[in-house]
This record gives C-alpha cells, sequence and structure tokens, in this order.
C-alpha cells in the first residue's frame, strides 16, 4: 500500500549529498513513497558554476535515478535558502524534509543564523530529518 508521504532531501554543494540522497531513499522506499531531492543555488552559481560543483550536481541527478527519486534545482534569487525550500515542500505537499547538518560554529549561527532555525519557525507541520556529520566522514 502506497502512503501518504512525500519526500524531500535538500542538498548543497558539501561532501555529504550523497549520503542524503541516499538515506532519503530508504526512507521512500520503506514507506513506499515520492522522493524529491532539491538543490538550491545563488543567481551567481547559476551562470557560473565550476566543474567541480557541475559534476557534484551531476552525480546527485545519478543517485536520485537510482533512488528513483525527482531531481530539481532551484534558483534563489534574492529569496532566503530557506524559503526557497519551504515554498518548494508547499508546492509539492512534502511531509518530511531532510536536510544535512549545516556544521555551523555557535558564533556563525549568531551572526548569519541558522537555515535549520529558520525552516523550524516556517515548515509548519513538515517533519524535518537533521543529519548529523562526523567531521572527515561522507558516507
Amino acid at each position: 500500500m502506497l502512503s501518504s508521504e512525500k519526500i524531500m532531501v535538500c542538498v548543497y554543494h558539501g561532501p555529504n549529498g550523497e549520503r542524503l540522497i541516499r538515506r532519503g531513499g530508504r526512507l521512500a522506499a520503506l514507506y513506499q513513497c515520492p522522493l524529491f531531492v532539491l538543490h538550491v543555488q545563488t543567481e551567481q552559481e547559476n551562470n557560473q558554476i565550476s566543474q567541480d560543483k557541475s559534476e557534484r550536481i551531476l552525480h546527485w541527478k545519478t543517485i536520485s535515478e537510482e533512488c528513483h527519486a525527482t531531481f530539481m534545482t532551484k534558483t534563489r534569487g534574492n529569496h532566503k535558502v530557506s524559503d526557497v525550500i519551504v515554498d518548494t515542500a508547499e508546492q509539492i505537499q512534502i511531509t518530511q524534509l531532510i536536510i544535512g547538518h549545516p556544521g555551523m560554529t555557535r558564533w556563525q549561527e549568531i551572526w548569519n543564523g541558522s537555515i535549520v532555525n529558520e525552516l523550524l519557525k516556517k515548515i509548519g507541520e513538515i517533519d524535518i530529518h537533521i543529519i548529523a556529520f562526523q567531521e572527515g566522514r561522507d558516507r
């Protein structure tokens, strides 16, 4: 029986995107539900993407296909990343969101704000899974 769940994984240019996508794939297989993978980029990244980032995005698309996920890239423009994530989640009626822990120091969180805190304030009824990573470990 298919569930009413819909899962979205958010990936960024760090080394942990594959692990997040695979984690989402396992969860989607368990729930027998759709999986979406979202990459949010800036306008500048859209226009001047490096070879390394381009290869990483291509790799994420391949892993997404293996996990039967729909891969999406959105450009944030003048919006915060958290706003793009929330808007996308609402548009496709996501019930569970998977993100990696940003690994910021406390001072960075105070100065720049925490995307986790922003999402918790804005996301509503969506469950958030925050995946912690050990430094130097990408799988």
